[in-house]
């Protein structure tokens, strides 16, 4: 299998394009500096109504957050995983965790 070696605390074990279900949230990193708190709120929303997303969560192969980071933030604080997209785009990540993000 697969394994990212860059970042011994990376998640991440699967290939580009490939889907790795169940990653803790905690353990990705953000791209933004900051939330919206609409789009987290419509995120919960979805969380607590058991409802998916109309697309996937997509994370680079060092496991920082290309796309959703409203919904692995909410899964964060509801204490859930997710199902994530391995991504080739880049994208570099912002100090600290997805919690530590203020939400505006």
């Amino acid at each position: 299998m697969w394994q990212h070696i860059e970042n011994p605390l990376n998640p991440i074990v699967v290939a580009p394009g490939q889907v790795q279900t169940g990653v803790d949230p905690w353990t990705l990193r953000p791209s933004r500096p900051d939330l919206s708190r609409n789009r987290l709120e419509i995120q919960r929303s979805l969380i607590r109504g058991g409802r998916t997303r109309f697309t996937m969560i997509q994370v680079t192969r060092g496991a920082v957050i290309v796309d959703g980071h409203h919904a692995v933030r909410a899964a964060a604080e509801e204490g859930k995983l997710v199902d994530v997209l391995v991504s080739q785009l880049p994208a570099a990540a912002q100090p600290g965790s997805i919690t530590d993000l203020p939400v505006n």
